[in-house]
């Protein structure tokens, strides 16, 4: 595989010196990709030296920057977020809150004794086992809790009368 050498115009800048082309590649050591004239002229040039060193050093910096931000990235991927409590907390106080007018009715199925009676224990026996903190019926919960109210809500909207629009 033949490689191709990069032109004349990018590797040579006004005053017969290296281009910051020609110098980012030496300081990257990519100088199968420059003419010979141009590596030969940088090891014989002190101004072009010195500003290969600087090059060089700025992309060992450079690179040194791209791997810490990499490695922040994967420490932030493999981070597990804390639970939202409040949120939780906060959305299961407004589903039991609308869960009152329901037991309240009387033509409700859920307003029979017996029927309470077996949602308090229901109740008592999930809060129960979602008040542990390592539990994953918790976790379970908490999304499928999340889940009901979304679908509930989506059916509320459906069910309700469409309003009117006079033309």
């Amino acid at each position: 595989m033949k490689v191709s050498m990069l032109p004349d115009e990018l590797v040579w800048a006004e005053g017969g010196h290296a281009s910051d082309v020609a110098l980012s590649t030496m300081a990257d050591g990519q100088t199968a990709i420059l003419p010979e004239r141009v590596v030969q002229h940088v090891q014989a040039c002190s101004t072009c030296t010195q500003h290969l060193g600087h090059a060089a050093l700025l992309s060992l910096h450079v690179a040194k920057e791209i791997a810490a931000v990499a490695e922040h990235d994967r420490a932030l991927a493999t981070a597990r977020r804390p639970l939202p409590r409040l949120a939780i907390a906060l959305g299961l106080g407004v589903a039991l809150l609308a869960l009152v007018p329901t037991l309240l009715d009387p033509s409700s199925a859920l307003s029979s004794l017996g029927n309470a009676a077996l949602l308090a224990r229901i109740l008592r026996s999930v809060a129960a086992a979602a008040l542990s903190p390592s539990s994953a019926l918790g976790l379970l919960l908490t999304y499928g809790t999340s889940a009901a109210l979304v679908v509930s809500a989506l059916v509320v909207v459906k069910l309700l009368p469409k309003k009117e629009v006079s033309s």
